[in-house]
């Protein structure tokens, strides 16, 4: 590697063979922590990060992929294995880990999302600091600060799903394995094994990573003889895989039930929506082929090349996969490409080799975000993952429909649920309703944790399992004036039967209805 590499990150390295050497001796006084943190590569976007992703954590409603995690990490550990081995097994190391996270913090968007705020805070840091190791000081800084200005980056900051594991485990593996090639070791190699185990765990479609690596581990090699790294690699990365062997096997057994809806979309739009903003996705690409294109003429030609496969040939490979029945090139699988993007990205503003003009570059950055941060801060901004395309559905306010139910609650309601089980009405309702409301469901039969599943089973028989609750509060994910209309033809039969309607309240993408027992 260059001495850049070898320079520490607080201290860039001297690339001029003229230069003088740091001074030595006894007159040299140690840097204070503060100074050393001021000037370390990684501390200012690490800390913009930190504040960009905790901007309105708790504000924008849950919605049903977050009500997802929620319901499963508050299970016990024996009824999410026993669900892991019918569905989202993909998942489960995430499940596991926020079913720990939330016996000890609770269940409020706050603590639930706090998480994947830690994860995309860290991600940013080794963003920086891979930056710097495959360039300079500047360079580092720049990419540190352009990643956290993409909108997705701290839009997924905030949400309870494992994507910010994802990123962080694939940004963490890049920076691994430069530190392994710069000074080979077991221990290096082995954080490397950690983080590629962790991918694997998480998302195997980010495993297409190790694409990138393996040709950056080659051009290392070429360029530095150091053989040994053609050893190391395979060993390492293969490690990791089989490590993340049982989840990769068993979530590619269920991969046809779990993501066999997902549409085909252009390249570009996937794009688009990757980094949550036009403006920012085109930006991106055109910084990083400026820095691509400029660093061939310079010295750092093998380490451009490097990053730019990294960043590159994980597309193709996902693109050429998508060709049969399953679409993998969807925008929040490719997620994990974003920091090496960012890298590319950032050595394109350090070409502007003036101070003011390279701190201007990230401000001109966060102009071209506005837009997309904005959008991902709204109230129902976390159910709008295609943006900046239309919504693939409109938005539920189960927050209003739990207002609704808790403000005309009397002892002894039923709750009848109505609308397709992913759209999580009942648990999204339950999970703003206070902990002392809570209706029975009359028509469920058994509970998604009864049945090792994501979603419950309603009655055979809908009039064996009503009982003789005096009101019925029934809630949809849908707005109707005809509640009934939302059951099935036999359920629908009975409440018409037995109930009249009382009260219909529309609230955001749903109805609440409260029906009144005959007589």
């Amino acid at each position: 590697m260059s001495n850049r590499a070898l320079a520490t990150d607080a201290q860039p390295a001297q690339t001029d063979a003229g230069s003088p050497p740091p001074p030595t001796g006894p007159d040299r006084r140690p840097v204070p922590l503060a100074r050393r943190l001021a000037l370390s590569v990684w501390f200012w976007p690490t800390a913009f990060a930190a504040v960009a992703v905790g901007w309105r954590l708790g504000s924008p409603e849950m919605w049903h992929d977050e009500l997802v995690t929620v319901d499963v990490a508050t299970r016990s550990t024996g009824q999410i294995r026993g669900m892991l081995a019918n569905v989202d097994a993909v998942h489960g190391a995430y499940y596991l880990f926020m079913h720990a996270w939330t016996t000890v913090f609770g269940t409020g968007p706050i603590a639930v999302r706090l998480p994947s705020a830690l994860a995309m805070t860290l991600a940013t840091a080794c963003v920086a600091l891979a930056g710097r190791r495959l360039f300079d000081h500047r360079t580092g800084v720049a990419a540190g600060f352009v990643f956290a200005l993409v909108p997705t980056v701290t839009r997924f900051g905030q949400e309870t799903r494992s994507y910010a594991f994802v990123v962080l485990a694939a940004a963490a593996a890049t920076l691994f394995l430069l530190r392994a090639l710069e000074r080979p070791g077991w221990l290096r190699w082995a954080a490397y094994v950690l983080a590629v185990a962790g991918i694997g765990v998480v998302n195997v479609v980010a495993l297409t990573l190790l694409v990138g690596h393996g040709t950056a581990v080659l051009i290392h090699c070429w360029r530095t003889r150091a053989w040994w790294s053609l050893a190391w690699f395979p060993l390492a990365a293969l490690g990791g895989v089989a490590l993340a062997a049982p989840v990769i096997l068993r979530g590619m057994k269920q991969a046809g039930r779990q993501i066999s809806w997902i549409p085909d979309s252009s390249p570009w739009t996937v794009w688009e929506q990757a980094y949550g903003s036009t403006l920012l996705a085109a930006a991106v690409t055109a910084l990083a082929t400026i820095g691509l294109l400029t660093h061939l003429r310079r010295d750092a030609v093998a380490r451009t090349v490097s990053a730019t496969l990294v960043a590159v040939l994980p597309v193709p490979v996902i693109l050429v996969a998508s060709t049969g029945e399953i679409n993998y090139f969807f925008s929040k699988y490719l997620l994990f490409l974003l920091p090496a993007w960012a890298v590319l990205a950032g050595s394109g503003l350090a070409v502007l080799r003036r101070t003011p003009l390279v701190a201007a570059g990230p401000v001109v950055v966060a102009a071209l975000a506005v837009p997309g941060q904005l959008a991902m801060r709204g109230e129902y901004a976390h159910g709008w993952y295609t943006y900046p395309q239309a919504r693939a559905f409109e938005p539920l306010s189960y927050s209003q429909a739990a207002r609704v139910i808790e403000a005309g609650y009397e002892p002894g309601d039923g709750l009848v649920v109505g609308g397709v089980w992913w759209w999580m009405t009942e648990p999204g309702v339950r999970y703003y309703l206070p902990a002392d409301i809570s209706p029975r469901n009359v028509f469920q039969a058994r509970t998604a944790a009864q049945r090792d599943e994501l979603f419950a089973a309603d009655c055979g028989d809908p009039a064996s399992c009503l009982r003789d609750e005096p009101r019925l509060w029934m809630v949809l994910p849908t707005v109707t004036d005809e509640p009934l209309t939302g059951l099935s033809k036999e359920a629908a039969a009975l409440l018409g039967e037995r109930y009249q309607l009382a009260q219909l309240t529309h609230v955001t993408g749903m109805t609440v209805a409260l029906l009144q027992r005959r007589g």
